[in-house]
């Protein structure tokens, strides 16, 4: 067979990809991962009787601000580490901002706080489960991730796990914010964060692995 004619036999069938593809890919397995992490947080913990009242404080949503922005810009990280080539210097440095937003702001707190009330912010009363109990959240979303980058063109695998992770760590923060009642914001600069940095550990260790093509 012809050089010419195995070209036109291979491409003959092909059909434009949508501009988009990649972003839609990763929000179908966002929902799917967010839905099972939510009905895994109601079998294992149940729903608050206070929520209604924490949903009316300001520092409810100030927590959520944290895992959303971390979402949006793991979403876009995620999206470069599955293509072939796509820059990433800004899509690493937008996907840190918030953490460093984050530790600046708990810094802050701590030093404005008297030396003996500080221990009191950073460990709360569930330091010993938060971090645990997130990382567990995140599993779900870390299947799904996994898979959605399984399906692109990942040739970065240890980045591209560690963006999943990253990605699915938010995920994970952002449900099981619905249940903590740790209202401090050191407490969340370390123990979320932990627990974010964890999952992207997960996620870049079964990435050589299971993102392999």
């Amino acid at each position: 067979m012809k050089t010419g004619d195995l070209i036109f036999r291979l491409a003959r069938d092909l059909t434009p990809v949508e501009s988009n593809a990649v972003s839609k890919r990763l929000n179908r397995a966002l929902v799917v991962g967010l839905t099972a992490s939510t009905a895994l947080l109601v079998v294992l913990y149940g729903i608050r009787s206070d929520m209604p009242q924490l949903i009316l404080t300001t520092m409810f949503w100030v927590r959520l601000a944290f895992p959303i922005a971390i979402v949006a810009t793991a979403m876009k990280l995620a999206a470069h580490l599955g293509r072939p080539g796509a820059p990433l210097k800004l899509a690493w440095f937008a996907a840190v901002l918030p953490f460093m937003v984050m530790l600046l702001m708990a810094a802050f707190i701590l030093l404005a706080t008297p030396p003996g009330y500080r221990l009191q912010l950073i460990l709360g009363t569930t330091w010993r489960v938060t971090t645990a109990n997130v990382v567990l959240l995140s599993l779900p979303s870390l299947a799904t991730v996994m898979q959605a980058m399984k399906g692109l063109a990942p040739t970065r695998l240890v980045p591209a796990g560690a963006g999943a992770g990253l990605l699915a760590g938010a995920q994970g923060v952002l449900v099981y914010s619905l249940y903590c009642s740790e209202m401090s914001v050191p407490f969340w600069g370390i123990w979320y964060v932990l627990a974010i940095v964890i999952t992207a550990g997960i996620g870049a260790a079964l990435a050589p692995v299971y993102l392999r093509w």
